[in-house]
């Protein structure tokens, strides 16, 4: 009686893994028809035709991770295509107490940390490079709340290998252009980080900005949707 008690046990214990693996992970959000709606922040964004959508789990604060289809690639690597950086979007979203203003001047401090600042730098890629050069930022207004974009340069030497075979690799100069878009309604920030070849910048920019500014917060007690 005793045996077969613990061969019983044992197979549930066992058992609880295989369920636990087999439970699919919570989403951040959902895409239906190009619109995403995120279950934790309540907005939801329209995902321009040209960009492919990654969704997050739920407990990551990067919700959503965008990348384009068809994007340009520069001259110098049209035998070697891999060596494009590739525009990707990725969005970020969390509670906070800081402004716009405040919140993009931690992220650009070299002094000030913070967990939060930790997990918002994650992807923010441009503020990585050594020769980032600000390009400025301007204020803005996004779903009806206010935003803050700013704007960053950064110039690269690569040394890449066109065949399989080459002994010595060739020398790429070129520069990459990277975004930072943050707002706010309430306590929720919203952040939006793109980084691309900068000869392409405007161009992705344009579709950026159509995903950007199709940012919806639920309506307001009272308000029509």
């Amino acid at each position: 009686m005793m045996k077969r008690m613990f061969l019983l046990a044992l197979v549930l214990l066992l058992a609880v893994p295989v369920a636990e693996a087999g439970r699919k992970k919570k989403k951040a959000g959902q895409l239906d028809d190009s619109v995403y709606t995120d279950n934790g922040f309540d907005f939801s964004l329209t995902v321009h035709e040209n960009w492919k959508a990654r969704i997050r789990k739920d407990k990551d604060s990067y919700r959503l991770v965008l990348t384009q289809k068809n994007y340009g690639i520069p001259p110098d690597y049209q035998r070697v295509p891999d060596y494009t950086k590739v525009p990707r979007l990725a969005i970020f979203a969390d509670t906070s107490t800081a402004g716009v203003y405040p919140f993009l001047d931690s992220l650009l401090s070299d002094s000030y940390k913070s967990d939060q600042k930790k997990s918002a730098m994650k992807e923010c890629e441009i503020l990585y490079e050594s020769e980032l050069v600000p390009m400025g930022r301007k204020r803005a207004e996004i779903g009806g709340s206010s935003a803050v974009i700013w704007k960053g340069k950064s110039k690269y030497m690569k040394e890449i290998q066109e065949t399989a075979g080459s002994v010595a690799g060739k020398r790429i100069y070129g520069a990459y252009g990277g975004a930072i878009v943050v707002t706010k309604k309430d306590n929720v920030i919203v952040l939006f980080h793109v980084m691309c070849e900068w000869q392409f910048y405007e161009s992705v920019m344009s579709e950026v900005m159509s995903i950007v500014t199709s940012l919806k917060w639920p309506p307001e007690e009272g308000e029509e949707s």
